[in-house]
């Protein structure tokens, strides 16, 4: 079968054997760590994806991307500001709402909360969404009814059906023994679960009740919340009128999502270092082979093999070891990444499902894919260039001097 003579002298230098094969030994263990390195980065950071989208889901998918109020907290018919929410840009639902910081206490605790006043007919709220029909039912036609986070709920020791006293201090009024704050009693309708603190700091009553809690005028409210159809196109958001700002999850909660974003970083970079020490493992395996081969190279370019063709030579050796090493290791990534909890679960080491969470959550992006397969094979060639440039430079003579 006809093959190119380069190639055919790279594939064999590649898979050399016998008394001088110490340069591929190294080169296969080189192979080995290309492999390994690339399953790794592939399948870390599969999981990292996996957990910052579950993040994201989680808590951007219950807390409002955006606020718009003023410095007092205070709007006059926030209603009218939804015009400057076209309906084919960012924003997909703007609805009135109120905040407050509240005191909530049960039969024997008392706990600070965040009390959120909402709209009950507003099909975008995602907290609402999650709520049981019959939670929902209580919620929108019974008076003062109150909706807790699990965690809320657990600390006061109370279900639903239980009373308790919310009180606020922005609502309070002078008394002739003093300053009185607002409160009353609310009916607990039922509970909210998503899996991140917020369940530990939110209570939500409906607008009104909370509106005459706070002692808020008719048609007043905090201001609006926005749901965006991208949490992080903020910077689409149209400018607003003099006196309103804009208060963003990013200013929230953006320490959290830098803190998940810079380890996924760091974790890439640790692992990608694997990658390129097997590279420069493969660098140092070639340099041998040429130094050991310079005779064969020098009988080589005597019979007419141009120097072109013998870097091309030395350049098939180093890349086949390196595409052989990437190919590997990516369909070893993938193939890990797609049955991870079953592999977890053979080797019984599969310690989230053991903390109660379902699997394992794995999110396999094309690009990034693309980006570490053809980094790393980029990083192969250039490994072998050096050799590869050297073997082209030897000298017939002087390497034929002494055989």
């Amino acid at each position: 079968m006809f093959q190119p003579l380069t190639l055919m002298l790279g594939l064999r230098y590649a898979g050399a054997r016998g008394r001088r094969s110490f340069a591929s030994f190294v080169s296969g263990f080189s192979t080995i760590g290309i492999l390994l390195g690339v399953a790794a980065l592939i399948l870390v950071s599969a999981v990292m994806n996996g957990f910052e989208q579950q993040l994201k889901d989680r808590m951007l998918g219950v807390i409002p991307h955006a606020l718009v109020t003023n410095d007092q907290r205070r709007l006059a018919e926030p209603e009218q500001y939804r015009e400057l929410f076209a309906p084919d840009s960012v924003v997909t639902a703007a609805t009135p709402f109120i905040s407050a910081e509240a005191m909530v206490q049960g039969p024997g605790h008392l706990t600070g909360v965040e009390l959120y006043g909402l709209d009950p007919a507003n099909n975008q709220d995602k907290l609402l969404q999650g709520l049981d029909p019959r939670t929902r039912e209580y919620f929108e036609y019974l008076p003062y009814g109150l909706v807790m986070g699990a965690g809320v709920a657990r600390s006061l020791g109370v279900v639903p059906g239980d009373q308790v006293r919310v009180t606020v201090t922005e609502g309070s009024r002078f008394t002739p023994l003093g300053r009185v704050p607002s409160q009353r009693l609310f009916t607990l309708v039922g509970t909210f679960s998503t899996g991140n603190d917020v369940d530990r700091q939110l209570v939500l009553a409906r607008l009104d009740d909370a509106a005459r809690l706070l002692r808020y005028a008719p048609g007043q409210a905090s201001g609006l919340r926005l749901w965006l159809t991208d949490p992080f196109e903020l910077s689409q958001l149209p400018a607003l009128p003099a006196g309103l700002k804009y208060e963003t999850w990013q200013q929230s909660r953006g320490e959290l999502f830098q803190a998940v974003a810079m380890e996924k970083r760091l974790m890439s970079l640790m692992l990608a270092l694997i990658v390129l020490v097997a590279a420069f493992n493969i660098l140092s395996a070639m340099v041998m082979v040429v130094t050991d081969k310079e005779a064969e190279i020098a009988m080589l370019q005597t019979l007419g093999l141009s120097r072109n063709r013998v870097m091309a030579v030395f350049m098939i050796q180093g890349g086949f070891s390196g595409v052989l090493g990437s190919l590997l290791g990516f369909a070893l990534g993938l193939l890990l990444s797609l049955n991870l909890d079953g592999v977890l679960n053979l080797l019984g080491i599969n310690f989230y499902s053991a903390a109660g969470g379902s699997q394992l959550p794995v999110l396999l992006l094309p690009g990034q894919l693309i980006t570490v397969l053809f980094s790393t094979l980029l990083l192969c060639v250039l490994a072998s260039l050096y050799p590869a440039w050297r073997a082209s430079r030897v000298h017939p003579a002087e390497a034929l001097r002494y055989e």
